[in-house]
C-alpha cells in the first residue's frame, strides 16, 4: 500500500484579512497544496454551506489571498514519490485523498473543473496519466482541457467510469463498489490516448510500436520500482503482489492480460525491447527500495510472507504476540519456485510435529530453535544437518521442517555442483537445502558458512563486458545425508547436527504428507505461539560473555525457546553442548593431524615448541595409518594446524602460532591448564532488581536459570 508522507502543518494562529462570510459559515475541511519539499504553498478551505477559499500562510497565520502563489498540482510530494506509477487525475481533493488512501497516486487543480493550466501539466511530464472525468459536462470538458495540455509530453488515457450517477465522481463509484483493481483493469483495457476534442490542428502522430504499447501497458497494472543493487522488480497495482520484472510470472501475467485486452499477442521481439524499457524506467525510478524474500524485520516485529496468490498477506511476529495483515509495510519478492504456507491456525500444539519428525527427544529444542530463527532475520543463522541410515527419515524430517519455514516446488535439491549453484538457489530461497550429502568440498563448507553469516558471490554479467551480477544474502540452510559432511571447524561452529534414529514402526511417505498437510496451519500456528513467547522471553536471557559459543544469538534464542515451550533453559544448552561434542569429534576423526597431535600430548604431557618443519618430523611417528590428507610441507601443516586448532581447544590442547623467528614459522602445542570450577561469574537481568546466584555450566556455556518473568 503506499503510505502518504504526513507533513508538519503550519503553527496555528489568528487569521489576518479573513474574507466576509455569512455568520453561519464555517470551515470543514482544509487541503495543503505543498512543494516538493512539504512546504505549505497554500490552502483550498471547504466551507459550510458549501463554497470553496484559497488562503496561503502568512507569518504565523493565514492571508485570504493566492495572487503570486506558485501554481502545482494537489498531492504532489507523495506524486513524485512514485515516478513510475500512473497518475489519475480527478476534479477534487476530496476524490485524490480517497484514492490515495487506497494505495494510488493521484492530483487535481485548486478551483474546481476548467481551471486545469499547463502550469499543472508540467508536473506529469513523461508520466501515465489517467483522467476519471465526472459524470457532466464540466467534468468531460475538463478532462479534455486536461488532456490537451498534456499533449506530447504525457501517456493520457480518459477513462469513465460505468453506472456513474449524473454529477458522480470516482467517490461515488468507490462507495457503490468500485475497487482499486476494477479500476486497474478499467485502465488496462484503455491504453490509448484518445483523441483531443478541438484540437485540429495537432499534427498526426506516428504508429505506436507494439514495444511500446507493452510498456504502457504494463505501467498501467504495475508500479516499478529497483532495490540497491539496481535490481527491478513489479508491484501489481490490484493485488500489491511484487515479482522481479524478469520471472516468468510477470512475463505470463502481461502476455495473458495483452492478448485479452487487446485480442492479439505480443511478439517475442517486442516484449524483449519492452522489458528493455521497463528495466531502465525501473532503474530510475525514485530512490532504492528493500526488498526481501519471505521474511522481514520492520519496527519491533517480523512480517512473513504467505505467498498466498492474488493477495499480499503476511503473518505479523512479535513478542506481544501474531496476526496476518493484509498489507505489510515491507516489500516481499516471490521466487517462482516459492509456495504459500497456510493461515496459520491459534491454539494448537507441537505434539503432532513429533509424530512426523523422526527426531530424538534430546534434540527436539534444537529444531523448535531452528524453525523459530529462520523466521527471523537477526544475527548469524545457524545451519542443520540431518544424519541417519538408509530409511531413517531424514529427507521426510528437512520437507516438513522446510513446508513450516519456506515451502518450495523443489523441497528438497539434489547435491550441489558449485559454490555459485548454492548462492542461485539462496537468492530466489529464503531456506536452502540439499538432499542426500555425502561429501562437500572445503569451498562448499566455505560457501555454508558465508550463507549463516551473510555475503555473497560476484560475477561477470555477459562474457562480452566488464558488468558484475552480485549475489548477496544471509539465509538458513538444512542438509541431509548418511555419512556426516560437516567436517570443517568454522561451519561446525555454526551448525546443529541431528542423528535420525532408525525407525521403528515404519508409516508410508503418502500418509505422513497428508497428515503433514491436514494439520500444517495448526503447527503453524503453534509455532507462532512458541515463537511470540520466546521473542517476550528474549530480552531478560544473559549468557556470560567469555562462555558465549560461536551460534551465540542462536543460544540465547534457544534458551528463550525452551522457557517458553515449559522447559528450563539449561535444557537447551545441555541438547545444544551434546550436539557441539558430537561435532568436535567428527573434527578430531577427520583431522590426521588433529589425531596425531592428541595422540603426541598425551605421550608428551609438557607439548612442544619448535618450528613447523621440526614439529611435522616429529608428529610423523603418529600419523594415522592411510593418512591420505597428511601434510607434505610446514606451511601445509601450519594451515592443518589453524583449522584444527578450535577443536583442539575443546580438548584441552592449545595450538598456537608464534609468528616467524629467524626464517621459520614457529609454533607451540600443549595441555591447557585445567581451569578450576569452582565458582562462576554471576549474571543479572539489569533490569531485574533480583541477585542471581544459581548458574550451570555445560561446556562452553555459562548462563542465568533464575531470569524473572
Amino acid at each position: 500500500m503506499e503510505v502518504m508522507q504526513v507533513m508538519a502543518e503550519p503553527k496555528a494562529a489568528p487569521t489576518k484579512a479573513a474574507p466576509k462570510l455569512k455568520t453561519a459559515s464555517k470551515i470543514v475541511a482544509t487541503y495543503d497544496y505543498r512543494a516538493e519539499d512539504g512546504t505549505v504553498l497554500f490552502q483550498v478551505v471547504r466551507m459550510e454551506p458549501k463554497t470553496f477559499r484559497q488562503r496561503r500562510p502568512d507569518g504565523d497565520g493565514w492571508s485570504w489571498t493566492v495572487k503570486g502563489v506558485r501554481v502545482v498540482p494537489y498531492n504532489l510530494p507523495f506524486m513524485q514519490s512514485r515516478p513510475s506509477a500512473p497518475v489519475f487525475v480527478v476534479e477534487g481533493e476530496k476524490d485524490v485523498d480517497r484514492l490515495t488512501k487506497l494505495g494510488v497516486v493521484a492530483t487535481c487543480n485548486a478551483a474546481g473543473a476548467g481551471k486545469w493550466t499547463d502550469e499543472h501539466a508540467q508536473f506529469l511530464k513523461g508520466r501515465r496519466v489517467v483522467i476519471l472525468p465526472d459524470n457532466d459536462d464540466a467534468g468531460r470538458k475538463h478532462a479534455q482541457k486536461v488532456a490537451k495540455s498534456l499533449r506530447g509530453i504525457a501517456e493520457v488515457s480518459i477513462v469513465e467510469l460505468p453506472c456513474l450517477p449524473e454529477k458522480g465522481d470516482i467517490s461515488d463509484w468507490l462507495d457503490a463498489g468500485g475497487t482499486v483493481e476494477a479500476l486497474a483493469q478499467l485502465i488496462s483495457e484503455a491504453p490509448k490516448a484518445p483523441e483531443v476534442q478541438g484540437d485540429d490542428d495537432a499534427p498526426e502522430k506516428e504508429r505506436e510500436s507494439q514495444a511500446d504499447q507493452v510498456v504502457k501497458f504494463a505501467q498501467a497494472r504495475y508500479e516499478l520500482l529497483h532495490d540497491d543493487q539496481k535490481n527491478v522488480y513489479a508491484r501489481s497495482m490490484s493485488s500489491g503482489i511484487v515479482c522481479r520484472v524478469t520471472s516468468r510470472a510477470f512475463r505470463d501475467d502481461i502476455y495473458a492480460a495483452f492478448f485479452e485486452a487487446r485480442g492479439k499477442g505480443i511478439k517475442a521481439a517486442s516484449f524483449s525491447e519492452a522489458l528493455d524499457t521497463l528495466t531502465a524506467l525501473g532503474v530510475n525510478s525514485g530512490e532504492p527500495e528493500k526488498v526481501f524474500l519471505r521474511t522481514a524485520h520492520h519496527d519491533s516485529g517480523y512480517y512473513i510472507d504467505l505467498c498466498q496468490p492474488n493477495n499480499s498477506q503476511a503473518i505479523h511476529l512479535s513478542a506481544a504476540g501474531w496476526r496476518v495483515v493484509a498489507k505489510p509495510p515491507v516489500v516481499f519478492v516471490r521466487g517462482e519456485a516459492m509456495q504459500p504456507l497456510p493461515h496459520p491456525v491459534a491454539g494448537g500444539t507441537l505434539g503432532m510435529l513429533w509424530e512426523l519428525l523422526n527426531v530424538p527427544e534430546d534434540a527436539r529444542l534444537l529444531v523448535v530453535a531452528f524453525i523459530v530463527d529462520a523466521y527471523r532475520t537477526d544475527g548469524p543463522y545457524a545451519g542443520l544437518e540431518l544424519l541417519g541410515e538408509q530409511g531413517s527419515g531424514k529427507s521426510l524430517t528437512a520437507k516438513f521442517i522446510r513446508r513450516l519455514i519456506d515451502p518450495n516446488a523443489c523441497d528438497l535439491r539434489g547435491a550441489p555442483r558449485s559454490v555459485e549453484d548454492i548462492f542461485v538457489v539462496a537468492g530466489h530461497s529464503h531456506l536452502v537445502t540439499f538432499e542426500n550429502i555425502s561429501h562437500l568440498h572445503g569451498t562448499m563448507q566455505d560457501a555454508l558458512c558465508i550463507l549463516s553469516t551473510g555475503g555473497g558471490i560476484a560475477k561477470r554479467t555477459l562474457y562480452s563486458n566488464d558488468e558484475e551480477s552480485i549475489i548477496s544474502v544471509q539465509r538458513p540452510w538444512i542438509i541431509n545425508g548418511i555419512s556426516a559432511a560437516v567436517t570443517q571447524q568454522d561451519l561446525l561452529d555454526r551448525a546443529v547436527t541431528i542423528d535420525c534414529p532408525v525407525i521403528e514402526e515404519r508409516g508410508t511417505a503418502t500418509g505422513l504428507n497428508a497428515t503433514f498437510e491436514k494439520n500444517h496451519a495448526m503447527l503453524l500456528g503453534a509455532l507462532m505461539d512458541v515463537a511470540a513467547k520466546a521473542l517476550e522471553i528474549l530480552p531478560r536471557i544473559r549468557l556470560s560473555p567469555k562462555d558465549r559459543p560461536r551460534l551465540a544469538e542462536f543460544a540465547m534464542l534457544g534458551m528463550a525457546v525452551a522457557q517458553a515451550m515449559g522447559h528450563e533453559p539449561q535444557e537447551f544448552m545441555r541438547q545444544f553442548t551434546a550436539s557441539r561434542r558430537e561435532s568436535i569429534a567428527r573434527v578430531l576423526d577427520a583431522s590426521p593431524v588433529a589425531s596425531a597431535v592428541l595422540e603426541y600430548v598425551d605421550k608428551n604431557p609438557s607439548g612442544i615448541e619448535a618450528s613447523a618443519k621440526d614439529i611435522l618430523s616429529r608428529l610423523e611417528d603418529f600419523k594415522p595409518v592411510g593418512a591420505d590428507a597428511w601434510p607434505r610441507s610446514p606451511k601445509g601443516l601450519g594451515d592443518a594446524l589453524r583449522r584444527a586448532a578450535p577443536a583442539l581447544r575443546q580438548m584441552d590442547v592449545e595450538c598456537k602460532s608464534l609468528g616467524n623467528t629467524g626464517g621459520k614459522v614457529r609454533w607451540s602445542i600443549k595441555k591447557k591448564p585445567i581451569a578450576s570450577h569452582g565458582s562462576h561469574e554471576v549474571m543479572a537481568s539489569p533490569d531485574s532488581g533480583h541477585d542471581i546466584d544459581d548458574m550451570h555450566d555445560f561446556g562452553s556455556a555459562t548462563f542465568v536459570d533464575e531470569v524473572p518473568l
